[in-house]
């Protein structure tokens, strides 16, 4: 299983376990319905933001390994842990490393 699949099934199983416990502690102490759940989603999204702080940097979705010192390739960034091709998202940059002007001169040429 990639390591953004197993993020996602953290998250959502984080989400789940919340709400059956919020449930259970609203039916069993007759406590206020909104305290619960306005402290359940401040639990929450502290939790999916502490599991998710990663994303914000170049990491592997097949192992989680920062990648953002590795050089893109024509498809790419490729880890070196996994093997895995990345797409390079928010960089800015274009993740091509080749340059089109050399085959626009080498078809020049031929012509």
């Amino acid at each position: 299983m990639l390591w953004m699949q197993k993020l996602r099934l953290r998250v959502f199983a984080l989400l789940a376990a919340l709400a059956i416990l919020v449930f259970g502690v609203v039916s069993v102490f007759a406590i206020p319905v909104l305290p619960a759940v306005g402290v359940a989603i401040g639990i929450a999204v502290t939790m999916v933001n502490s599991m998710t702080a990663r994303l914000s940097h170049m990491t592997c979705t097949g192992c989680g390994q920062d990648i953002a010192q590795l050089p893109a390739g024509t498809h790419g960034i490729a880890c070196d842990k996994c093997g895995t091709i990345n797409h390079p998202f928010n960089t800015g940059e274009p993740y091509y490393a080749f340059d089109l002007s050399d085959e626009d001169e080498n078809d020049a040429r031929n012509a």
